[in-house]
């Protein structure tokens, strides 16, 4: 499955609730990366999740204590526009 990348808009990050930093929080991109999408990681603005997506699989991954984890609260916050 090949990804599209992610988009160059800045978007809002949650908190990571292990270590709660938010300055060190990414989105994890899942799928076989683009050229564009392994820059992007090499730039530290993403994470390869790689290419096996299941239904749990997490969306954030902190580079501060290297965790994975989901954000429920924030996207239903930021899908109704918070």
């Amino acid at each position: 499955m090949a990804t599209t990348g992610v988009r160059r808009t800045r978007y809002r990050r949650p908190v990571c609730p292990f270590c709660h930093f938010d300055d060190q929080v990414v989105r994890i991109v899942y799928g076989y990366p683009e050229p564009e999408t392994i820059e992007q990681a090499r730039r530290r603005e993403v994470a390869l999740g790689g290419d096996c997506v299941t239904p749990e699989a997490p969306e954030w991954y902190c580079r501060g204590c290297l965790r994975r984890f989901d954000a429920p609260d924030f996207a239903r916050g930021a899908e109704a526009g918070n």
